[in-house]
């Protein structure tokens, strides 16, 4: 498949065609598709100059023919946010520009537009950005009309700058680019991303992880002559003809969203999202079946420039509905909501006066962010408070919280396993030097180093959430507190209660593996061992029995559980530990046979592995406990009572896990001057 990108359109759209054909025509080929990233500016008429700034919305464009307005026969407009099928490739995109102090605004904004409204109606908002996040299938090429902030790190910056001298000082400080786009390209991690906006053109190159994808980033010029404005490339794809379709997974995370859309100045509430992914994508499949996954057609609702003919300002109709998007609300069965005002007066008013506003998009972009701007101004604001505290973050960095469990789900989704990785490496941080992030500190002589601490995983999440955190809100989000908020994201997307956790917390300095043996529970242990530790960390015998029900979900390796069996003579395992269910055991021992391989792993609860509940309990109950440390809590008179009423009543369980959990992720917290917060969650600050 050959694809055409174009940079910024400027209404060139003849001109960039005529290139294209004498492209086609010197090169005896045929471009299927036409990507243009931003600043279509596509004029029907006069009173389309009325509602013009600097349109920097995103289209896909596919055919030859003129348009007429913003959208016409083969051509599609992606919207605020969106993405969309050609062929078997799937493209996204994100409209407009990153300003900080729209970010988070809803889409108040409604024509006839004001001298702010028509600069703001064109700015990134958090609406559409966290539909993106929720993306879950691979998106192969993905258009921003912004840089991805940081892009530049991973280009030859140094010709960038020779080439655009006023770039140089946004560059050496990382405020060049959206911070919106580079969340998305961290998530996303798509084979192409471009993009536009800076009239230049830039190449990049970047390898997510060690070994994980590669995204080819380019950024192309206006169409000027002699300018650098396009590029053709081929992409590897399934024979044509190609046609633009509907996104199934698009529509099903549109469709989940729509009660929440932001109609004013406030925004989104992401909490009201109630219905069921799973019956939604079953729901819009069912109807594509049923229509098609064509776009819906075509339809002029305004009458074209004629310079013989010219029409007056009033005498053209008003601000009218699209048809397509009548069109696919219909389909979808969702309301036009944009015909709302019921609000309030808000909806149609900027909350900042003309004066206070620099919507200006000429180049250079801005070079102040409101929000790393306020992150210095507070000066590290958690030194201000020495104690933890609900929704620390709601001022500083608001999307924290959401932010970690977009990337739990994500990572969840992906492997299974994600959730007890990220619960048991909350519990061997808690236990040792407090809940501060030490387990995270790579280095000879760490706690990561200890051989207890080997089989840890999920640092990837959590390194994941702090690269995201860090774009966004720089040097505010601690390690620890991550760490917090993934475990307690793992339990709810398992099934388990959601659980309220206060933060603050700040991220150690001291991690040594002198301290891990003596402060972590060992599969071994007796009750009053466990009781003994417990205790010293704070926990009651009640909360020693109800966050052992961590072991609901999660795996273990063979050697955390070998000392219930002894090898014989002849090589094989016999059960020696008699409180242990026989036939339970023999699968133990078929599954972990005496020699098996030291990365072999068993589920904790065989049942419901990857379900939080109290499946645990009723293990124990039958003698199915996977750790002698597991069976001791029935077979202990001091904690069998309250083993039994958790098998009976997972409400019961549910309540207390609530309860446990807050004082566990309370365990010798570092607040207020104590310790730092690590711009890497592996190394401490220099």
């Amino acid at each position: 498949m050959k694809i055409a990108v174009e940079g910024c359109m400027h209404g060139d759209l003849d001109n960039v065609y005529r290139t294209l054909q004498h492209i086609e025509k010197v090169q005896n080929t045929k471009i299927d598709l036409l990507l243009c990233c931003g600043d279509f500016q596509g004029v029907r008429n006069e009173k389309d100059l009325k509602s013009l700034s600097a349109i920097t919305k995103l289209l896909i464009i596919c055919g030859n023919r003129t348009t007429e307005g913003g959208r016409a026969p083969n051509i599609y407009f992606l919207g605020f946010a969106g993405v969309v099928k050609f062929g078997n490739l799937r493209i996204g995109g994100l409209s407009g520009i990153y300003k900080s102090r729209d970010y988070r605004s809803g889409h108040y904004e409604r024509p006839p537009y004001n001298e702010n409204t028509i600069k703001s109606v064109y700015h990134v908002r958090e609406y559409d950005v966290h539909k993106l996040m929720q993306v879950e299938e691979p998106i192969h090429i993905f258009l921003s009309h912004d840089w991805p902030l940081g892009i530049t790190d991973c280009g030859d910056w140094k010709q960038l700058v020779r080439y655009k001298p006023h770039f140089e000082t946004e560059v050496r400080e990382r405020t060049l680019g959206s911070k919106a786009a580079a969340q998305l390209l961290e998530k996303l991690k798509p084979p192409y991303w471009f993009s536009a906006h800076l009239h230049c053109k830039f190449a990049a190159r970047v390898q997510h992880g060690q070994d994980g994808p590669v995204t080819n980033f380019l950024a192309l010029d206006k169409c000027l002559p002699g300018k650098k404005f396009l590029q053709v490339l081929d992409v590897d794809s399934e024979p044509g003809p190609y046609e633009i379709q509907y996104d199934e997974e698009w529509l099903e995370i549109t469709r989940r969203f729509n009660p929440v859309f932001p109609l004013t100045i406030r925004s989104a509430n992401f909490g009201g999202v109630h219905i069921d992914k799973q019956d939604c994508r079953q729901w819009v499949r069912s109807k594509l079946q049923a229509r098609g996954a064509q776009p819906f057609e075509f339809s002029q609702t305004a009458p074209s420039y004629n310079p013989s003919n010219s029409a007056s300002y009033a005498s053209l109709p008003g601000y009218t509905r699209n048809p397509q998007t009548e069109s696919l609300l219909q389909f979808m069965e969702l309301p036009y909501l944009l015909d709302d005002t019921s609000e309030s007066s808000e909806v149609f008013k900027s909350p900042f006066p003309s004066s206070d506003r620099d919507d200006s998009e000429e180049i250079p972009i801005d070079d102040v962010d409101e929000l790393e701007e306020l992150a210095e101004v507070a000066g590290d604001a958690s030194c201000a408070s020495a104690h933890l505290t609900l929704n620390f973050y709601s001022t500083l960095c608001p999307s924290a919280e959401l932010m970690v469990r977009d990337t739990v789900r994500s990572a969840s989704n992906t492997d299974p396993t994600v959730p007890g990785k990220l619960l048991r490496l909350l519990f061997h941080d808690c236990f040792v030097e407090g809940c501060d992030a030490s387990v995270l500190l790579q280095g000879n002589g760490t706690e990561r180093s200890d051989p207890a601490n080997q089989s840890l995983a999920g640092f990837s999440v959590i390194d994941t959430a702090k690269r995201l955190l860090e774009i966004l809100c720089p040097r505010t989000v601690s390690c620890a507190d991550i760490v917090a908020l993934a475990a307690r994201d793992a339990v709810e997307i398992t099934g388990g209660p959601l659980v309220h956790i206060p933060t603050g917390r700040r991220d150690g300095k001291v991690s040594s593996a002198s301290n891990v043996r003596p402060n972590i529970v060992d599969t071994s242990f007796t009750m009053n061992e466990m009781i003994k530790l417990f205790s010293s960390k704070g926990l009651s015998l009640h909360d020693l029995v109800t966050l052992s029900g961590a072991h609901t979900i999660g795996a273990a390796h063979c050697s955390a559980f070998s000392d219930r069996f002894q090898q014989d003579s002849k090589g094989k395992f016999r059960l020696i530990d008699t409180s242990l269910d026989i036939g339970y055991a023999e699968k133990l021992m078929k599954q972990c046979p005496a020699g098996a391989n030291p990365s072999t792993t068993v589920k904790n609860d065989p049942g419901t592995s990857f379900v939080f509940d109290n499946q645990y309990y009723r293990n124990l109950l039958a003698h199915r406990g996977l750790f002698q440390s597991d069976s001791v809590m029935f077979t202990d008179s001091r904690s069998s009572q309250q083993v039994e009423n958790f098998a009976e009543d997972q409400v019961n369980f549910f309540e207390s896990w609530v309860q446990s959990f807050l004082k566990l992720t309370s365990t010798h917290v570092k607040t207020g001057d104590e310790g730092e917060i690590r711009m890497f969650c592996a190394t401490a600050n220099t």
